[in-house]
């Protein structure tokens, strides 16, 4: 056989771990076993399930031999919390014959692989979107001693999801963690400043393994304040002596006490001035979530949101949506982005519910469309929670009603516009306030037609 009758071999690029990419990637693995595996070694199809790439890609990266496609290897860093860096692989060629194998060795996702989207997404979930730079500012901003970051979105925005990728980050780096749910604390201690300062204070140390306790410490001559600050500085920060992630989910949940929030929110900002030139102070790294920015008389000298980094969480884009959308295994173009995003933006608990029914085929994509702000669509329940605040602050009303009959940004008054956007209803720009989802107009809409609707109240 002549050169001319010789079958062409035709080859492709693909990528190998380089040797500082394959250590990062075995102790990201490392990592996530013993936290979750009790330290015993992933096999290859665990990595698969965790990570959505087949099992046979998994062994192939793990022996850095042979080429993978880098979208898989893109992938697989995202689950696993790394960001891909040029330093991480080399590129190879690789045979048609290589590439037919890898496309028939990979799993066809299926919506059966996932539970119903809700609440924060585990570490390793193929399903969490990065949204680049957040998560890589937010890894840099952590390593600054002292440091602030403060991370806002509208409720279901990914805010906790994000927050655990961040203490995941920190426990890589070494540092104690400690993670503080403004939630998960009762309204009878939110009200009372010196109450919830020493709760603040006992749930920090117990989060920390610190064996002390506030009350002893707590002195009235001083106040609570410098009661407060001393404790953790001399007892917490002291015993830790290495640094120190504090995350506090749903601050904003102190702007509806006052009183202890002009106790405390002061606390943080004297906390990281504090950390100029106090060594201990330089332990804490703080990190706060809240949806709306406060709407309280704090001077601008003691408030802590004007401080640190601030990261606003932003939307999915149409490129975001199609890479949920493939994880589901939907054959999606820019034409079901695009519609999707016109009727709910790209919020990304309402993109990731209607990506999660369609893939199950419960609905079909025009079902979904037409029957999302009624009573019989998949956003139910979330409208019908919307509504509810609604009803429970009915001064709001006649600002809703603006909003909605309305044809473009208008004004509100400051602490209306708080009210509104920390429901998620509302979006600001510097022409003022529109609703912030198409959905949310339908909806209201029909909440207007109403008769004897208590929106309709002059």
């Amino acid at each position: 056989m002549n050169s001319d009758e010789r079958q062409i071999v035709r080859r492709k690029r693909g990528v190998v771990l380089s040797a500082p990419g394959l250590e990062r990637l075995r102790s990201a693995i490392a990592n996530l076993e013993a936290q979750q595996n009790n330290a015993n070694p992933y096999s290859a199809e665990e990595l698969s399930s965790l990570t959505g790439v087949s099992p046979s890609t998994i062994r192939r990266l793990r022996a850095a031999k042979s080429g993978i496609d880098q979208r898989s290897l893109q992938q697989i860093f995202n689950a696993l919390n790394l960001e891909l860096q040029e330093s991480d692989f080399q590129w190879v060629d690789r045979t048609d014959a290589e590439l037919a194998v890898e496309a028939l060795a990979q799993p066809f996702p299926t919506a059966q692989t996932y539970r119903y989207p809700s609440g924060p997404l585990p570490l390793a979930s193929p399903l969490y979107i990065v949204r680049s730079p957040i998560e890589q500012l937010a890894s840099q901003e952590i390593t600054q001693p002292g440091c602030v970051v403060r991370i806002k979105a509208p409720p279901q925005f990914g805010k906790s999801s994000l927050l655990l990728r961040i203490l995941h980050q920190a426990q890589q780096l070494g540092y104690a963690t400690a993670a503080i749910d403004l939630q998960q604390v009762g309204d009878k201690i939110l009200s009372d400043c010196d109450r919830f300062l020493q709760w603040f204070c006992a749930t920090l140390a117990l989060k920390l393994g610190v064996d002390a306790n506030p009350a002893t410490a707590w002195n009235q001559l001083v106040g609570s304040q410098l009661s407060a600050t001393l404790f953790v500085r001399e007892q917490v920060l002291r015993a830790v002596n290495r640094p120190v992630l504090l995350a506090i989910n749903d601050i904003g949940r102190l702007f509806e006490h006052p009183a202890t929030a002009q106790g405390f929110l002061p606390l943080l900002r004297s906390w990281y001035e504090e950390a100029g030139h106090d060594a201990l102070w330089q332990h804490l790294r703080l990190v706060v979530t809240y949806s709306t920015d406060s709407y309280l008389p704090l001077d601008i000298n003691y408030s802590p949101f004007n401080i640190g980094l601030a990261l606003a969480l932003p939307e999915f884009t149409a490129a975001q949506v199609l890479e949920l959308a493939r994880v589901y295994g939907l054959d999606w173009g820019d034409c079901e982005a695009d519609q999707l995003l016109a009727l709910m933006g790209g919020h990304p608990s309402l993109v990731h519910g209607a990506i999660y029914h369609l893939s199950r085929e419960l609905l079909t994509f025009d079902e979904l469309l037409q029957t999302a702000s009624t009573a019989q669509g998949i956003y139910s329940g979330h409208l019908q929670k919307l509504l509810a605040t609604m009803r429970s602050q009915p001064h709001l009303g006649e600002s809703l009603r603006s909003l909605v009959q309305g044809g473009g940004p208008i004004p509100l008054e400051p602490m209306q516009a708080y009210q509104l956007e920390g429901t998620g209803l509302v979006k600001g720009s510097a022409e003022g306030w529109q609703i912030s989802r198409e959905l949310y107009r339908q909806y209201f809409q029909q909440v207007l037609s109403l008769p004897q609707n208590w929106l309709l109240t002059r």
